[in-house]
């Protein structure tokens, strides 16, 4: 894309959680045209599901082909796989090890398996590409991130533990200006949430859009927000 500043659309797309087939069907949904739309993943493509390695092929191929057009953000689930493979190539701090423990411990044994059964070469690949990915992107008055952030810090200020950690206390006191687009916490875990409804991203009334809809949750969605138009697609 020549021109980020004249796209059509801007397409960011929450957790993915190793959910292939709900990835195509969003995507055929979705019908993303490079060129014109930008098109922005908040992250944690891998653990839970049962496809995350086809899910990081997926996006690793997509962002090859279209660099300019595809922008892939690093989730905390990323971090622990870097974790665990950083570990094994020598390097170790004891924060590292602690993610690499957690990431076996929430869905990454089984990515591991997946991730075993490659080709050395496209195993080493796939887990470089996650190890360097960007924590953070801004395009215009946006601001994309997989978590949350610091709301006392100004966004050239955050710390990357916030931008792929941070959970709770951070959305109701956020007064900025720009609207901050994140995934990682599934809205059905938000307060007040009955379940009664099925899951869809939320508009907060302080520039806050929240896209993780649980997609590997019973009644989870995959979801797509145009952050430009509000418009939603979901598998």
């Amino acid at each position: 894309m020549s021109n980020l500043f004249g796209c059509s659309r801007v397409l960011a797309v929450g957790d993915i959680h190793g959910m292939y087939e709900k990835l195509i069907t969003l995507m055929e949904q979705i019908q993303f045209a490079p060129g014109d739309d930008l098109l922005i993943f908040l992250g944690d493509y891998i653990d839970r599901g049962p496809d995350s390695v086809k899910c990081m092929q997926y996006v690793y191929n997509l962002q090859r082909r279209y660099p300019d057009s595809v922008i892939c953000l690093m989730g905390n689930h990323e971090v622990m796989l870097s974790s665990y493979f950083l570990q094994k190539k020598g390097i170790h701090t004891d924060l590292m090890k602690d993610f690499a423990a957690s990431w076996l411990e929430n869905g990454g044994l089984e990515t591991l398996r997946q991730l075993k059964e490659l080709e050395p070469g496209a195993r080493e690949a796939l887990v470089n590409w996650a190890t360097d990915l960007p924590v953070q992107f801004r395009y215009q008055e946006f601001f994309f991130c997989h978590a949350g952030i610091d709301a006392d810090m100004p966004l050239d200020r955050q710390t990357d533990f916030d931008l792929l950690w941070k959970r709770h206390g951070w959305r109701e006191f956020y007064k900025g200006a720009d609207t901050i687009v994140v995934g990682h916490t599934p809205v059905q875990k938000l307060p007040g949430w009955t379940g009664r409804r099925a899951p869809k991203p939320q508009f907060l009334p302080n520039n806050i859009i929240l896209c993780d809809t649980g997609v590997y949750m019973n009644g989870g969605r995959l979801s797509c927000v145009d952050v430009l138009s509000r418009k939603v697609w979901q598998a």
